[in-house]
């Protein structure tokens, strides 16, 4: 009953948000319904459609998992998106750098490449955590800054630059051989851009609650975010956990950032638009689950690519999205008063009443 009860409110939650919103868009002049239908369209009208909102998803999803992990620690991991960055440099820099290895051997080493950098970013907020006791919020996303600055270093006038650089700041082209396969041909779906991430995405999601529900590690990391001194009087080491619990967290993250310069095959500045930012509302309307991630982030994927669509064929702002974005966080985090509605009868009281 309880598992029941924590599925349905992420649902209803979503389900509000999309009432209320609709409610602003009525406000503004516009028909709330035709701007659901050009979003749903937009979002999932076609397989092309499919594959692209797939495509907004997967950093998200991956994103997303870098901050449960964490907050399974009872860590605050604010700073995925500098995670995020450090891994797509490094993913970046191998590829550019060993340009002349084959196709599978390249791959493996970026995505390791990548996973490292961003569980090393990671591992210095823990590290400063267990010891000096600063807190992560902090330093996380200080350390967000710095990476970010330091890509724009790279690609504006650094050693990522290339030669004959002109107009915005990018690296050079990522080897073909490393890309990652797309899913679909192009003659079966022209155009179509989803690839091989998607099943890296749903294996890192087995990993993660694998390590989390299969492990001592995870017990133990688990443990000691419910009560770190009880933990710590159970014997484990709660310093050394938070560190591991960090760098994991971060490799997440890395992965994360990789993956949307796998897409465009080269790395441009400021190439997220804030994937582990929105990452910490996909990891709370998933419940910190691997599945629940996993839909929260189509979902928040859906919306995304969705918008283009909105705004072009029913002349509604892109900020609907971010509204109903805030508007679904704003009602999984009432959990509260959502169980009290259920408890009332929900809807069916409100169709009582309104009879």
């Amino acid at each position: 009953m309880r598992m029941l009860a924590a599925g349905i409110t992420p649902v209803l939650a979503v389900v509000l948000a999309i009432i209320v919103g609709g409610i602003v868009v009525l406000a503004s002049g516009s028909n709330p319904i035709t701007a659901y239908e050009s979003m749903l369209v937009g979002a999932v009208g076609s397989p092309f459609d499919i594959s692209e909102t797939f495509i907004s998803s997967i950093p998200l999803i991956l994103a997303a998992y870098a901050v449960s992990f964490a907050f399974r620690s009872g860590l605050f991991n604010i700073g995925a998106e500098g995670q995020l960055y450090m891994g797509a440099i490094a993913a970046t820099w191998v590829a550019t750098t060993l340009s002349d290895w084959p196709g599978l051997p390249l791959i493996i080493v970026c995505i390791v490449a990548a996973m490292a950098a961003g569980g090393a970013w990671a591992g210095i907020a823990g590290w400063l955590k267990a010891k000096t006791g600063a807190h992560e919020v902090i330093t996380t996303m200080m350390l967000s800054y710095v990476a970010i600055d330091i890509s724009h270093w790279l690609l504006e006038a650094g050693p990522m630059t290339p030669a004959n650089a002109f107009g915005t700041p990018e690296s050079g082209p990522i080897p073909p051989q490393a890309a990652f396969p797309v899913i679909l041909p192009s003659w079966i779906l022209p155009n179509a851009r989803l690839n091989a991430s998607l099943f890296l995405t749903i294996l890192a999601g087995l990993v993660f609650a694998w390590i989390l529900w299969r492990t001592p590690l995870g017990y133990e990391i688990r443990a000691v975010g419910l009560n770190a001194k009880a933990a710590a009087y159970g014997g484990i080491n709660v310093a050394r956990r938070l560190v591991i619990a960090m760098v994991i967290a971060g490799a997440f993250a890395g992965l994360a950032g990789m993956v949307p310069v796998w897409v465009q095959m080269r790395l441009y500045d400021s190439f997220s638009p804030g994937y582990g930012y929105e990452a910490i509302a996909v990891a709370l309307v998933g419940k910190n689950s691997a599945i629940g991630i996993f839909l929260a982030g189509l979902l928040y994927g859906a919306m995304i690519h969705g918008a283009v669509a909105m705004q072009a064929n029913a002349n509604i702002s892109g900020f609907l999205v971010q509204i109903l974005q805030a508007l679904v966080l704003f009602f999984v985090g009432a959990e509260v008063l959502i169980r009290w509605f259920l408890r009332r009868g929900g809807f069916r009281a409100l169709a009582e009443a309104a009879s």
